[in-house]
């Protein structure tokens, strides 16, 4: 009979799952969250890559988020978080 080993998991995930918080919460993965079609916030992104009115791509630490719509504009943009308001129509992963 063999033994299968689960992998290790890090001090930070354990950390999230000992306190019931979402996955990524305390490390630098980003976090998306769409509010219906009307905005989205990106919390722990790298840098704003491209910025139109009809589309805006945002690096990540997983990769680049790009979000197409119409009459985007960006609300809000801090260090830690950036958030695009208008008409949404596709997010998706590059």
């Amino acid at each position: 009979m063999s033994k299968t080993k689960k992998p290790k998991k890090s001090f930070l995930s354990r950390a999230e799952d000992a306190f019931d918080l979402s996955s990524g919460t305390l490390s630098n993965l980003p976090n998306i969250t769409l509010y219906g079609t009307g905005s989205v916030e990106i919390d722990n992104f790298k840098s704003l890559l491209d910025f139109s009115q009809s589309a805006v791509r945002v690096n990540t630490t997983d990769g680049i988020v790009r979000i197409d719509g119409f009459d985007l504009s960006l609300a809000v943009m801090t260090d830690e978080s950036v958030c695009v308001r208008g008409n949404i129509r596709n997010l998706s992963f590059e």
